[in-house]
């Protein structure tokens, strides 16, 4: 270890007598439960107090005399630059390794200051908070809601994934039955290849909006025919007979550019969640108009809407403000996304008791290059 320089200060700094440091202010740095660390205007180590010694180990003798820059307590990367921020910038705040005297490593939050009226020859002062344990937490706290994350998005994946398959299933198992009809026989295989079919796009969906600048197929598509299918594959919820839909197109062509069953996906989760929302009936009303800006389609439902802290967070991953437990807080979050892709958007107008109103904005289908094939 370098040859360490005498100093006029000593580790008990309130009985020394240096003029302009008065005992009182040594008294004050003992107390503090973290470390504090006095430099010189070269660098050499003033004073350390207790807090410093007897949580990482080290001796007095360790420490005080010594360049910052040889003191083997501090990291290399941290004592290599210290002194240079605290020249150019007055003060560092910054986190960094600890060596122990006993050969362990702890991280401590760092806060360093030029002293504009220096403490005698005291030219820095370093205040540094021992937060081992608190990051050690921290990260067990990431750790356990990230397990949460990934068993809201299994259940997010499979609520998404139910609907087809169950057709399928279903389909299957009449055919099982030899006593059918050739025609129910043939609509069976036709429920089980389109649920199949929904199921792998849904799967290939969710893949894709995980990727940046994805290449989805798209057409010029009529919003009659996306609605009508959302509405179909609607038909299952439990609250659908109970609950009165109206449609109203001024254009029954109106067209929108975009992918036929992502924007179904779009329809068919915004259906569900008002559904979800209206378990003894109500009424949703869907209609939609084109605006100089672009297409506008409302899906409003007479269910009882949703606070202004939940509109704030409704497109949140993994967020639900469902009263009936039947949202996974996934489908609206792949539909802000699916809207994203299709450079539009989605809001939510509501107030509570008064019903919820989902606004979707398409731009103009002319505005569209022909697509390159995917």
């Amino acid at each position: 270890m370098p040859a360490k320089r005498e100093t006029a200060m000593h580790h008990d700094i309130s009985q020394t007598s240096h003029p302009h440091l008065p005992a009182e202010a040594g008294l004050l740095l003992e107390e503090i439960r973290d470390s504090v660390i006095l430099l010189d205007a070269s660098g050499d180590i003033l004073y350390c107090n207790a807090a410093l010694t007897e949580r990482f180990g080290w001796p007095v003798t360790a420490l005080i005399g010594y360049q910052i820059t040889d003191a083997a307590h501090f990291a290399q990367e941290f004592r290599s630059v210290l002194l240079s921020n605290l020249e150019q910038h007055g003060s560092w705040v910054t986190e960094s390794e600890r060596l122990c005297a006993d050969g362990s490593m702890r991280t401590v939050s760092a806060r360093w200051r030029r002293l504009d009226a220096p403490m005698g020859a005291a030219a820095y002062v370093g205040i540094e908070q021992d937060i081992t344990e608190a990051l050690v937490r921290r990260q067990e706290l990431l750790h356990s809601r990230k397990l949460a994350k990934i068993g809201i998005l299994s259940e997010g994946i499979a609520h998404e994934l139910r609907n087809p398959l169950s057709y399928a299933l279903s389909a299957a198992q009449l055919l099982a039955d030899d006593r059918i009809h050739e025609d129910v026989r043939a609509k069976c295989l036709q429920t089980i290849h389109t649920g199949l079919r929904k199921a792998g796009l849904i799967v290939e969906n969710m893949l894709s909006l995980g990727k940046p600048n994805t290449n989805f197929s798209r057409a010029r598509i009529r919003l009659t025919d996306v609605i009508n299918e959302a509405l179909d594959a609607a038909s299952a919820h439990a609250s659908y007979r109970l609950v009165s839909i109206s449609q109203h197109f001024p254009e029954p062509g109106i067209a929108v550019w975009g992918n036929h069953d992502m924007l179904v996906q779009v329809f068919h989760n915004v259906i569900s969640n008002a559904l979800n929302e209206m378990p003894e009936g109500g009424r949703i009303s869907i209609t939609a108009e084109q605006l100089n800006s672009g297409i506008q389609v409302r899906v409003t439902d007479s269910g009882p809407g949703v606070t202004d802290e939940q509109l704030r967070h409704l497109f949140d991953p993994f967020f639900t403000a469902s009263s009936s437990g039947r949202g996974t807080g996934l489908g609206l979050t792949l539909s802000y996304y699916i809207m994203k892709e299709h450079q539009g958007t989605i809001e939510v107008e509501s107030h509570p008791g008064m019903g919820a109103t989902f606004v979707l904005a398409f731009p103009l289908p002319e505005e569209h290059a022909e697509p390159s094939e995917a």
